[in-house]
């Protein structure tokens, strides 16, 4: 004799009965509820305790022995026990629904919820979710009604481990199909990316920033010397002044919330910069050749115009610091650019000629601001300025690297020998 295990199947509730050869008629075990308990363990477990061959599933439809949406999830629910419990068989029977207490008439997430009665849900899936764990969330929420049903539809699906985790304001009339779809496209961003490139001016920046949020330029302008943007190497009346933001402003890749305004945002790009120099100075000293943090943001925007190779930027360092305890010109070209608001790819005799505290070529000493934004390896590089004799360097290969010395007479050989390979003007 087969040892038999009886389901019988309702919206809620099964019910479970075993059958051996020792009782000879089917005997109650246990009343699962499917929204607290997980049937199919259930029913794995009793089918292994019991040595169960036959499974019985009995279920109602309509007085019209039409089917029903429980059809439809007892038919789910059978095909996911045959995927994970081995059986000789398993029969259907059908109990007629005799009683308004055991009819199926209300809607289920397959069949929409009324617009009427139509609510947002928010609801939050955690990271690495399992599917019962997520079905069983929606079912808590009241996004759906059966979290069985809709976990047997992710497993009929192959859909089980392709939900996506995040906080989502779902209508609790979706269908699965509808539901799932969201969950697989994932939460919609309440954030954007935006990018601020190294080297850039106060100016160029505030226009791509513009670009990138839709806020005008002028906007950009008024936020960040309203004095509602606040940096701590700025005093209140210093901020008020446009150019002594410069370099003040971290470039970097940020998400910025969507409902962020103009000095938000702004605020966010300050903030970065000095939490950026608070790391490093967290395991460097401010060295003894610069004076205070606007030097060493200065000479850190000098060292980003001028040096494009990683290996390249101590050494550019080294020759301003060697300059600045000789007191000599710093004479670099990007500076004098700067002073002129100006982007060429050469600076000419005339342009030397500019009366501006920017135009090292005539002024000594550092520029009274940084020239551009710059970036952390920009700063690293201070702090790892190595001891040398160089004054001079070039550009001497067009990939970008450039030769180091302290002689003048080499230096200016270099720079013939460049000139005729072309890469400098």
């Amino acid at each position: 004799m087969n040892n038999i295990l009886s389901i019988d199947f309702g919206e809620r509730y099964l019910g479970i009965a075993v059958r051996t050869e020792k009782t000879r008629i089917p005997i109650p075990i246990n009343v699962v509820d499917s929204k607290n308990d997980e049937p199919i363990s259930v029913v794995k477990k009793y089918v292994n305790e019991y040595q169960i061959q036959i499974i019985v599933v009995g279920y109602p439809i309509g007085l019209n022995n039409s089917e029903n949406r429980m059809t439809n999830l007892v038919d789910q629910f059978i095909k996911y026990i045959q995927l994970f419990v081995t059986l000789i068989s398993i029969f259907i029977f059908y109990n007629i629904v005799t009683s308004s207490a055991d009819s199926i008439e209300s809607s289920d997430n397959n069949s929409p919820i009324s617009d009427t009665n139509v609510e947002i849900i928010s609801v939050n899936i955690p990271q690495g979710s399992a599917a019962a764990e997520i079905s069983s969330i929606l079912d808590a929420t009241g996004v759906i009604t059966s979290k069985l049903a809709f976990e047997l539809y992710l497993r009929n699906e192959n859909l089980t481990d392709k939900l996506r985790a995040g906080t989502y304001e779902l209508p609790n009339n979706l269908s699965f199909e509808d539901l799932t779809a969201l969950l697989l496209k994932g939460p919609p961003l309440k954030t954007y990316t935006i990018t601020i490139p190294e080297g850039l001016w106060i100016s160029e920046t505030l226009e791509t920033l513009s670009a990138q949020t839709g806020y005008e330029v002028i906007q950009l302008e008024n936020s960040l010397t309203s004095g509602q943007v606040v940096s701590k190497y700025l005093t209140q009346q210093q901020s008020q002044v446009l150019q002594n933001w410069e370099g003040l402003l971290f470039p970097n890749t940020y998400q910025i919330d969507i409902e962020a305004n103009g000095e938000d945002i702004l605020q966010i790009l300050v903030d970065e910069l000095e939490a950026r120099y608070d790391s490093l100075l967290s395991t460097n000293s401010l060295p003894e050749w610069i004076n205070n943090e606007n030097e060493f943001f200065t000479i850190a925007s000098l060292i980003e115009a001028e040096a494009k190779l990683e290996e390249d930027r101590p050494l550019v360092s080294s020759v301003i610091k060697n300059r600045l305890e000789e007191e000599m010109l710093l004479q670099i070209d990007a500076a004098v650019l700067y002073a002129l608001q100006k982007r060429k790819s050469q600076v000419l005799l005339i342009d030397l000629q500019v009366d501006s505290p920017y135009n090292i070529y005539k002024y000594t000493g550092l520029p009274p601001t940084p020239i551009s934004g710059f970036g952390e390896r920009a700063m690293q590089a201070i702090f790892n300025t190595p001891e040398n004799d160089f004054i001079y360097y070039l550009l001497t290969d067009i990939n970008g690297k450039m030769t180091f010395t302290s002689n003048y007479e080499e230096f200016i050989n270099l720079k013939n020998k460049a000139k005729e390979e072309g890469v400098i003007p």
